[in-house]
């Protein structure tokens, strides 16, 4: 999904669901803003991270008792990076000790946040467990 693409459904939502044109647009303009912090133009990978940041403030919305929050959710749903299952996860992580040569976790997660594409919560029981 490109910048461009994510604002031509901002502009048709708008004519047919305010909720869904306001998430839209709450998520250009944060892809934009990540973008800019960084120096680098919006790709999927900054779309994504957009999207994570705001489902985890649709979440505390929800939590507060605001209805919209929950349709606002759905939408950043849809642009939430896909995340690699428990096996995949696994895999990456004995890749990276291999690669380092430790199981130093913070060193592990460090590398694995970067990647945006592993359920942090997953890895981290994974990582003890090992």
């Amino acid at each position: 999904m490109t910048l461009l693409e994510l604002k031509k459904m901002m502009m048709k939502a708008k004519r047919e669901d305010k909720t869904k044109a306001n998430a839209l647009m709450m998520l250009v303009d944060t892809a934009q803003k990540i973008a800019k912090e960084r120096g680098v133009e919006v790709d999927e990978k900054i779309i994504g991270e957009a999207a994570k940041k705001l489902t985890k403030m649709a979440k505390e919305s929800i939590e507060a008792g605001i209805k919209e929050a929950k349709k606002e959710l759905e939408v950043y749903k849809e642009f939430l990076p896909q995340m690699l299952s428990e096996e995949e996860t696994k895999k990456v992580i004995q890749e990276i000790i291999n690669e380092i040569g430790s199981k130093n976790m913070g060193e592990i997660m460090k590398r694995l946040k970067q990647r945006g594409d592993v359920d942090l919560g997953l890895a981290s029981k994974i990582i003890k467990s090992l």
